[in-house]
């Protein structure tokens, strides 16, 4: 077939075998004949989901149109209120407590013996509470002695659980049969 400009041209065979078919003069201007010159229209090639995804930030879910500021600006300064009186009150609990251990010199005697008093029952009553529970926990424990086979019984059971699945692959009914009727016969037992 030739083209418009005058050069023989082949259309292709739709079913896509073999040369296509050629058009010579002005069979070419035929309006069948036409659109076989012109090149079908790119397909538009599908958007991925990447594709998608890419494209998506955060002003498609809303956060950059100002509402999520002004809804929440009310409750950002209120926390910020509450967390900067906080902190103004451990500060003033802190320079009470430097101002008092400046003024205090000497702790006597008698106040440090009644301070660790009341700490060594505390830590009398703990560890007696420890004690009480690990000796309950031996009482509940329950121990079981099941005999365990060792490393020779082991390979020993391995080696003829492979040489059972070996025979039964390839080795016939018949045939294992006739072995273990030979092994009866002559009083050999595994």
């Amino acid at each position: 077939m030739t083209g418009l400009d005058g050069n023989i041209v082949d259309v292709p065979n739709p079913s896509g075998h073999g040369p296509g078919c050629r058009y010579f003069g002005a069979v070419k201007k035929l309006s069948g004949v036409r659109e076989l010159f012109e090149k079908p229209p790119e397909l538009r090639k599908r958007r991925t989901r990447d594709d998608i995804y890419k494209s998506i930030d955060a002003s498609y879910y809303g956060y950059r149109d100002g509402v999520l500021a002004r809804v929440e600006g009310s409750a950002e300064a209120k926390m910020r209120t509450e967390a900067e009186e906080e902190w103004r009150r451990v500060e003033e609990i802190r320079r009470e407590a430097r101002r008092g251990a400046k003024k205090v010199v000497n702790v006597g005697a008698t106040t440090r013996e009644v301070l660790f008093e009341e700490d060594e029952d505390v830590v009398e009553e703990e560890r007696s509470e420890k004690e009480e529970k690990e000796r309950k926990d031996k009482e509940r424990e329950f121990v079981v002695y099941v005999p365990l086979p060792d490393k020779k019984e082991i390979e020993r059971m391995i080696v003829e659980r492979k040489k059972m699945e070996l025979l039964s692959k390839y080795a016939s009914e018949g045939l294992l049969e006739e072995q273990s009727e030979a092994m009866d016969m002559l009083n050999i037992y595994k």
